[in-house]
C-alpha cells in the first residue's frame, strides 16, 4: 500500500508541476503520435484539434442487462455485436478514439467533419434499427447518438500496465466542451419526456405610421388582433413578459386574455441529436442531408431535422434532432 500511494503522489505532483506544451493539428492524433508525450520529469506535449466528435451509446443497457441476467452468453453477444458494429461504422468516416462500456467515441478529420459525422450517425442508426434489432429482438434496444463541434485538447494518460509486457497503456484524454456536450446529447437521445402544453389566447397590438406627404407621417391608431396558439410550458416562459404599464402579463407584444392547460403528452427525443454548431454548417453546405426539399435552403418547415425545444441538462445551445436511417432494403438484399 505504501509503495502505490507513494507512486501516485509522485505522479500527480509531476503532472501539476510540469507544463503542457501544445501545438495545433489538422488531423486526428493517434496514440503513437510523436507530438503527444507523457514522460515523467519532463514537460508534457499535447495537441489542439478543432473538429466534430460523435458519441454513440446503447440505450437501456441496464434494463437489458437485468432482463438477461440469467443468460450471460446472449447478453455478451449483444454487447459484442453492438460495439463491433459501431466501430465498423465509425471507421467508414472517422476514428474510434475511446470505448467506455457500451459507449463509443468517434473523432473526425477537420476537413468535411460535419458531413462525415452526420453520415456516420445515420449509418449507426441504420445498423442498430435494421440489422442488430432483428437479432436482439428487444424493443428496449436502441442507439443514442450525439454530435458537437469544437476545440479539444488531446493528451496522453501516461499509465503503465501491470502485466508481463509492461507496455505503456497509451490511451488518450480528450478535453473540451465538444466531447462533453456530445456525451450529454447521447444521454438525452431516445429519452421519453412529458410535455405540458397550453392554449394561449392573446391580442396582438400593432403600431405603424401612415404617410400623408413626402415629408409628413402620422401615427396609425393601434388595433387589436385576436390570436390563439398552442405553446409548451417552456415556450410560454420564454416569451412571457410584464407589459410596460405594469398592469398585467403579455407574450412580448401581445396581451394575454386566456390560458388553458391542455392534457399532458408523452414524446421521445430522436436517436440523433446535434448542436447548432453542426446543424448550421450542414444546412448551408449540405442541404440535401438536412432538408426534404433540397432545391431550397429556406423551407425549414420541411426540415428532416427538427429544433429540440425540450431542455437538455447542461446543454445551453440550440439542439436539432432526427431518427434518420438509410433504406437498407434497397442497398442489401
Amino acid at each position: 500500500m505504501k509503495t502505490i500511494l507513494t507512486q501516485i503522489n509522485s505522479d500527480v505532483r509531476d503532472i501539476f508541476d510540469r507544463k503542457i506544451e501544445t501545438s495545433d493539428t489538422y488531423s486526428v492524433p493517434s496514440r503513437d503520435d510523436p507530438g503527444l508525450t507523457f514522460t515523467v520529469g519532463e514537460d508534457k506535449k499535447g495537441k489542439i484539434l478543432k473538429t466534430c466528435v460523435l458519441m454513440a451509446d446503447m440505450r437501456n443497457s441496464t434494463k437489458i442487462s437485468k432482463q438477461l441476467s440469467g443468460d450471460k452468453k446472449r447478453l455478451g453477444k449483444i454487447y459484442s455485436a453492438f460495439i463491433h458494429a459501431m466501430a465498423l461504422a465509425a471507421d467508414e468516416f472517422g476514428y474510434v478514439r475511446n470505448i467506455i462500456g457500451d459507449r463509443v467515441m468517434v473523432v473526425f478529420e477537420p476537413k468535411d467533419c460535419h458531413i462525415n459525422a452526420l453520415k456516420c450517425a445515420i449509418l449507426m442508426n441504420t445498423v442498430v434499427t435494421k440489422i442488430l434489432a432483428e437479432r436482439v429482438a428487444m424493443p428496449e434496444f436502441k442507439v443514442g447518438i450525439g454530435i458537437d463541434y469544437g476545440e479539444m485538447l488531446v493528451l496522453k494518460t501516461g499509465l503503465q500496465k501491470r502485466h508481463e509486457e509492461r507496455s505503456e497503456y497509451k490511451n488518450l484524454v480528450w478535453v473540451g466542451d465538444a466531447a462533453n456536450i456530445a456525451s450529454k446529447l447521447t444521454d438525452a437521445a431516445t429519452k421519453e419526456f412529458t410535455v405540458e402544453r397550453y392554449r394561449v389566447k392573446s391580442e396582438k397590438r400593432r403600431y405603424g405610421l401612415v404617410r400623408i406627404s413626402p415629408f409628413r407621417a402620422r401615427p396609425l391608431a393601434d388595433a387589436l388582433f385576436p390570436t390563439e396558439e398552442i405553446l409548451t410550458k417552456e415556450q410560454v416562459m420564454e416569451a412571457l413578459s410584464i407589459n410596460f404599464e405594469g398592469t398585467g402579463f403579455g407574450l412580448l407584444t401581445r396581451k394575454i386574455t386566456k390560458i388553458e392547460k391542455l392534457p399532458d403528452s408523452h414524446e421521445t427525443l430522436p436517436n440523433i441529436l446535434m448542436t447548432e454548431r453542426v446543424y448550421d454548417v450542414l444546412a448551408k453546405d449540405h442541404p440535401e442531408m438536412i432538408f426534404r426539399n433540397a432545391s431550397s435552403k429556406i423551407h425549414l418547415w420541411n426540415s428532416k431535422y427538427n429544433r429540440i425545444t425540450h431542455p437538455i441538462k447542461d446543454v445551453d445551445v440550440k439542439v436539432y434532432g432526427a431518427s434518420l436511417r438509410y433504406d437498407i432494403d434497397k442497398i442489401i438484399q
